[in-house]
């Protein structure tokens, strides 16, 4: 894989980039040199939050289920994520927990009823932020269900929020992917193709446009044969 490219929650992105890959920061205003930094934008919980205290999802790779089987499968993505104090200086935060959890290619969730997956626990987990504030996470680029562009979510539990619940979205984010890349993978890579386009974009979204208001863009570096690579930062604590 490529190296990867570095994106500051909480500063604007641009949605109209022309390439199925986008290297570098889109740009924002954070300044962790002088201490001042955006705090990152919330963005709703969403239905599908499910119970990990199992500690089983305590782990890197989300694509199986927590007891190995099922990998999901699709195009590789690697996500670091670091977590700084927007109080503290743009500091590191360690000890944080970064929940993850998203669709698979096809559109479904793991942990629920109405998609018959209610026994399944891929693409979910969690990791604790080391001494520098990171995490990273393998997963795959998600695909796409009705009335939601491409998406994936985060929990920070921390000091600033340490809500649990699968209604308390106070401590939670969603981050999205450049929009010609989208469209190009739902409609010319297995088994995204299955899908096809999603007519709902992230300009029509009501969380990428309405809530984080187009910051949580992350830049990707790398293709859809090895696979994808981004490195972000979330800053604490998240603004309602």
């Amino acid at each position: 894989m490529g190296a990867s490219a570095t994106i500051v929650l909480g500063c604007a992105g641009s949605d109209s980039d022309s390439g199925g890959t986008s290297n570098g920061d889109t740009g924002g205003t954070t300044d962790t040199g002088s201490g001042t930094c955006a705090s990152t934008n919330e963005g709703e919980i969403g239905p599908y939050f499910a119970d990990d205290s199992d500690p089983r999802f305590n782990r890197s790779n989300i694509l199986p289920n927590v007891d190995g089987t099922e990998a999901q499968t699709g195009i590789p993505l690697t996500l670091t994520i670091t977590v700084l104090d927007g109080e503290q200086g743009c500091a590191p935060y360690p000890g944080a927990q970064i929940d993850v959890w998203h669709c698979n290619a096809s559109g479904v969730y793991s942990d629920e009823d109405a998609e018959s997956t209610s026994t399944k626990s891929w693409l979910r987990g969690y990791q604790i932020t080391d001494a520098s504030g990171k995490v990273t996470f393998q997963t795959i680029l998600p695909g796409w269900y009705s009335g939601r562009t491409t998406h994936i979510h985060l929990r920070i539990r921390s000091t600033y929020g340490n809500a649990s619940s699968t209604s308390d979205g106070s401590n939670t984010t969603q981050l999205f992917f450049d929009q010609t890349l989208i469209d190009t993978v739902a409609t010319t890579v297995a088994p995204y193709d299955a899908e096809g386009k999603n007519p709902t974009t992230n300009a029509l979204d009501h969380v990428y446009s309405g809530e984080t208001k187009g910051t949580n863009l992350v830049s990707l570096s790398g293709d859809a044969t090895s696979g994808y690579t981004t490195a972000l930062t979330v800053v604490l604590p998240i603004a309602g």
